[in-house]
């Protein structure tokens, strides 16, 4: 780490009465000296190639690091929300040290954790009394973060007006919710790499895959039980076929559609806060993989057993029979694997962008492509964010990003004249193709 560079890691930002409580924020104030270590990451699976310093908890993994050139004032502020499908991953581990990106911003960067998993995305609310708050914890987590760094900020070097919320994956989901959540500050600028305003589940839903869970376990004394528990309640429910977890009616953990609770946070989707002007004065970047799927392992995307048409019909319902044109007559496989690729994490970022420009908001799209013969795929932005990449599709995501949290906004970058980072394939449809392409078809 640069000597310019100070950090504070595992600064608590809120406590937890027990596992599924409401986070209760504890006092916006940063510690009187750069130091400290990781806290411990959200209870979760083991997270392959994750070092995790300060092992994981349920009760105590509510805390964020930030670093900061030393000295600065008033300087712009970088959020940055982990993937993991809501079910795993970290702020708490070396992978995410903030330390280059704070130097090539000139800018504060923070990180911080939220529950995941059943104990922050399981719905359990409507079973009432001690689990009457559980509902979107992870984002209620989020939330009382952003609400923490903005009152925080100056004592960081950090200005609260110019903070750049940035997540990618299952983060990118919850970083388009918490920009629009009620009670939370507006950011300046939304940064979504691989996501959008998405992975959103009706209410009823959530519930139902909540009593699947509750089904396994005593939900009398849920709050009681170890952990592991439910953990292995949670992995026994819940499905790995990524189409599965992101169709028309996601199976699985997400964002979940919460009106009508007292502490609500996605009182309506997102994308319909976002059609209504909710940020008309916030810059939103969406980016996506132009080979999403090829981030994946085995298991993830299981090769067809039909008709590639019968595949696409469950998936998003009664799909026009222009998606099926526009996808070629190839191997049926590979194209099922772009298809998927294009809904689950094009289609979000590209409908982002266009509904943002809609409500006359500035927006832009980011395309992530291969670099040489390695492809665009799930993650490969994430060096770039990081400021740790030398390649040139890595030094493109940078900078990006960089002039994004300096600014606040970006030139140029209409969803029909993309900004690009490596090359795209010639197969690849361009983000005003998939707008249009996918028009009718839902993608919650």
């Amino acid at each position: 780490m640069s000597a310019e560079i100070d950090a504070w890691l595992g600064v608590r930002f809120a406590t937890l009465a027990h596992p599924f409580a409401a986070p209760a924020p504890t006092d916006p104030v940063a510690p009187a000296s750069p130091g400290g270590e990781f806290g411990p990451a959200p209870i979760q699976p083991p997270v392959p190639g994750f070092h995790l310093p300060g092992g994981q908890s349920a009760i105590d993994c509510l805390t964020l690091n930030v670093w900061a050139p030393r000295g600065v004032e008033a300087a712009p502020v970088a959020v940055w929300l982990f993937g993991g499908g809501f079910e795993m991953g970290t702020a708490s581990t070396p992978y995410f040290d903030g330390a280059s990106l704070a130097a090539a911003a000139q800018s504060v960067v923070v990180t911080l954790n939220y529950r995941v998993g059943a104990f922050g995305f399981g719905t359990f609310a409507q079973r009432g009394g001690e689990l009457s708050a559980a509902h979107d914890l992870g984002l209620q987590d989020v939330c009382a973060a952003l609400r923490w760094i903005d009152a925080a900020a100056p004592s960081f070097g950090g200005d609260p007006a110019r903070v750049t919320l940035i997540g990618q994956s299952a983060g990118a989901f919850l970083a388009a919710a918490a920009a629009v959540a009620p009670g939370v500050p507006r950011p300046r600028a939304l940064a979504c790499f691989s996501g959008g305003a998405s992975r959103v589940i009706a209410a009823d839903d959530a519930a139902r895959f909540g009593e699947a869970i509750l089904d396994r376990l005593d939900a009398q004394h849920l709050i009681d039980l170890d952990p592991e528990t439910v953990l292995a309640a949670q992995a026994a429910v819940a499905p790995r076929d990524l189409g599965v977890r992101n169709g028309v009616r996601p199976v699985g953990f997400g964002v979940a559609i919460d009106e009508g609770t007292p502490d609500a946070v996605v009182p309506r989707h997102p994308l319909d806060a976002v059609r209504a002007g909710a940020l008309r004065d916030t810059f939103v970047l969406a980016a996506a993989g132009t080979d999403e799927m090829e981030g994946f392992g085995p298991g993830s995307v299981p090769d067809l057993d039909g008709p590639l048409a019968d595949a696409i019909e469950s998936l998003t319902g009664d799909a026009p029979r222009r998606v099926l044109d526009a996808y070629g007559e190839g191997d049926a496989t590979a194209t099922w694997r772009r298809l998927l690729g294009d809904y689950i994490y094009r289609l979000p970022a590209a409908r982002l962008v266009a509904t943002q420009h809609a409500a006359g908001g500035g927006a832009a799209y980011l395309e992530v492509g291969r670099e040489g013969d390695t492809p665009g795929g799930h993650g490969a932005e994430l060096d770039g964010i990081f400021a740790r990449g030398d390649d040139a599709r890595s030094r493109a995501v940078q900078e990006t990003l960089v002039a994004l949290i300096r600014e606040g906004r970006l030139d140029g970058g209409e969803l029909g004249a993309a900004l690009v980072a490596g090359t795209v394939p010639a197969a690849s449809l361009s983000p005003d193709d998939l707008v249009t392409i996918w028009q009718g078809v839902d993608r919650p």
